[in-house]
This record gives C-alpha cells, sequence and structure tokens, in this order.
C-alpha cells in the first residue's frame, strides 16, 4: 500500500510540473512580470543587505576571530544564554546578518571540525533571523514607512532567538570540539568567503525567481486570492505570498501597526523559500530536524514578543499606513549589484587562472 501512495505521488508531482510547463508556454506575460519583479527584488534588496555580511562573516569564522570577538562577551554567553563562549559571535552575526548567514557559520564550524553535528543542529534553531538591514528595506521602509516597524520586528526575533538559546542549550549542552586557535589571515582567507558568498547569493536569488514565477501563476488563476477570501484574510494574497517567499512582505499595502505581530511570525518562520535554502547550503551536514521542529515555536514566540515590544517602541497615537509607492524600488541599488556580480565573476576568475599557472 505504501508503494502505491508513493507512486501516485511521483504521477501527481509528475502531473503538476507538466501543469506547470504548460502554463509557462501559453502564459508568458505573467511569468515574466513575476521574474521581472523578483529579479528588481533580487538587486534592489537581497545583494544589497546580503553579500556584505555573507563575505564578513565567511571571512570571521575561516580566520578563527570569531573566537577573538566572542571573548568579552563570555559571561552573557555562559550566564544567560548557557552556550559556549566561542559560539556567542556566530548567534550574534546570525541574528544581525540574514536567513542564510547562521546556516553558512554552522556548515563552516562544522567542515573545519570546530562543532559536531549535535551542536550544529541546536545552534541552528537560534542562529536564524531576518537581519535589521532586510527587515528595514522589505518592511519598516517600503510598508510601514517606519524604522521604529522594523526594529520591533528585528528585537521580537532576537528575544525570541535569545529565549529558545537559554533553553536548548541547557538542555542539548552544545561544544566547541576544536582547541582554540590564533586568527590566521592571508590572501586566501580574505578572497574564498567573497566568492563563496557570492555563490551563496546567486543560489539564493535563482530560489527567488523560481518561487515568484510559481506564485505568479497561482496569482494568475486567483489560487491565492481564493485561499485569502475563503478564510477571510485581509491583504490575504500578499501573506500568503510572503509566507512562500519572504521578500514578498514589501507588497503589503494599508497595513496599520496591527499587521506587526503576524509579519513578526512570518520573519520567524522564514518563508518556504528560505528553508529551502537553508536545505541547500546544510546539504546534509547534519539534521535539520530540530530546526524545522522549532520553526512553529518561534513564530508563535515571536508574535508574542511584538505586543509587548510595540508598547514600548511604537507611537501610541499614531497609526501607520503603508505607503502607496515601493519604496524598495525607488532605492537605485541595480548599477551597484550588476557591479558587485562582475566583480565576484572576475575574481573568481582570476584566481582561476593564478591557480593553473
Amino acid at each position: 500500500m505504501k508503494n502505491y501512495i508513493k507512486e501516485f505521488g511521483y504521477y501527481l508531482l509528475a502531473g503538476l510540473l507538466f501543469w506547470y510547463c504548460w502554463i509557462i508556454i501559453t502564459d508568458g506575460i505573467s511569468i515574466r512580470q513575476g521574474v521581472t519583479e523578483a529579479i528588481e527584488r533580487c538587486l534592489n534588496v537581497l545583494i544589497p543587505s546580503l553579500f556584505a555580511f555573507m563575505a564578513v562573516s565567511g571571512i570571521i569564522v575561516r580566520s578563527g576571530l570569531y573566537i577573538t570577538i566572542s571573548r568579552p562577551f563570555g559571561v552573557i554567553a555562559k550566564v544567560l544564554l548557557g552556550m559556549p563562549k566561542e559560539l556567542f559571535s556566530i548567534f550574534a552575526v546570525s541574528n544581525a546578518a540574514g536567513y542564510p548567514i547562521g546556516a553558512k557559520l554552522l556548515c563552516e564550524l562544522k567542515d573545519n571540525k570546530c562543532i559536531d553535528s549535535r551542536t550544529a543542529s541546536t545552534m541552528l534553531c537560534f542562529c536564524f533571523g531576518a537581519g535589521p538591514a532586510f527587515v528595514s528595506a522589505t518592511i519598516g521602509l517600503a510598508v510601514f514607512g517606519s524604522t521604529r516597524a522594523a526594529m520591533v520586528i528585528v528585537l521580537s526575533c532576537v528575544v525570541t532567538n535569545a529565549v529558545l538559546a537559554a533553553v536548548m542549550c541547557r538542555i542539548f549542552k552544545p561544544r566547541v570540539t576544536a582547541a582554540q586557535r590564533k586568527p590566521v589571515l592571508g590572501a586566501d582567507i580574505l578572497t574564498d568567503p567573497v566568492i563563496s558568498a557570492g555563490k551563496s547569493l546567486a543560489q539564493i536569488c535563482l530560489l527567488v525567481v523560481f518561487f515568484s514565477t510559481l506564485m505568479s501563476v497561482l496569482s494568475h488563476y486567483s489560487i491565492l486570492a481564493g485561499i485569502s477570501s475563503f478564510f477571510g484574510i485581509p491583504n490575504g494574497e500578499t501573506i500568503i505570498s510572503s509566507m512562500l517567499e519572504i521578500s514578498c512582505i514589501c507588497k503589503l499595502e494599508n497595513a496599520t501597526y496591527a499587521y506587526i505581530p503576524v509579519l513578526c511570525a512570518i520573519c520567524s518562520f522564514g518563508g518556504l523559500c528560505v528553508l529551502l535554502q537553508i536545505i541547500v547550503i546544510v546539504g546534509g551536514r547534519f539534521s535539520l530536524k530540530p530546526f524545522l521542529l522549532t520553526r512553529p515555536i518561534a513564530s508563535m514566540m515571536s508574535m508574542l514578543n511584538s505586543i509587548w515590544l510595540s508598547k514600548l517602541i511604537l507611537p501610541k497615537d499614531i497609526q501607520a499606513f503603508s505607503n502607496t509607492e515601493r519604496i524598495f524600488v525607488k532605492v537605485n541599488n541595480f548599477v551597484p549589484s550588476v557591479c558587485l556580480i562582475l566583480m565576484i565573476f572576475l575574481l573568481k576568475l582570476k584566481k582561476g587562472v593564478a591557480f593553473s599557472k
């Protein structure tokens, strides 16, 4: 019986893929529009907000500087969070940089045998966040036109991760397996993380573009609108799209501060596209079950944290409505992002030529 169900699943998947390909052929206009919007988001938001953090975080790990950076925070790491002091910088950078950074840093440590698989699985549960740059660009400015709203969302996610860390580190006891070493700097340690960050960012952007085509199809056939109407969700189509691909949050219209708890929950969850990115980056190095099981818990905790943080940070007498214009599109990051892509390509090409000589 199990084999029949599995075989039926294969046929169903094949049928859906055939239907999807047929739509791509017959409805090129909506697909093209989705791809164009996704490329704009990648060039104007994702690349500017993620690349520098990805490159710098790679340098911090490969050089061993993460140990030096963590030392001043040893008391906070051990007493409040219950984690080894060497790993505090990984926690801090992951929450400040953006979604894929935590997974990338933990994979670097695992590959260098600095931590074991259990520690990596545990740490990933709370080394996962949207990051201030991404939240400010896609939500704070584009949706609310307010940096305070972005601050509430970021702090809600960070507080949630800190609570998860304080609980999980005391239960699973992460540890650093490799001996401490002195920081090492060199040409390869500076260039390799830059190239690696470019490759990872390319994978992320390609997944974003693919998901954008999928959502264009769902929107064209009013599937998202139908789900939104069935459950009676205001702005439901955008919210459901954001649960699939997080950067779609910037399309939210006429949003008041009442939407902030929902947006906090979505940011802690990350969206299906981000979860797939994490799966690709980890590549089977360690188990993702703890990470996937804690996503719903983290979403609920962030929603609750946003309520009391909103009372502390947001103005009490002002209802913030989203801007009708797309602020992130007006930011002219297109040319710098293209130049950055060319720079990474030339750096990779130059290194390959030097190696061949």
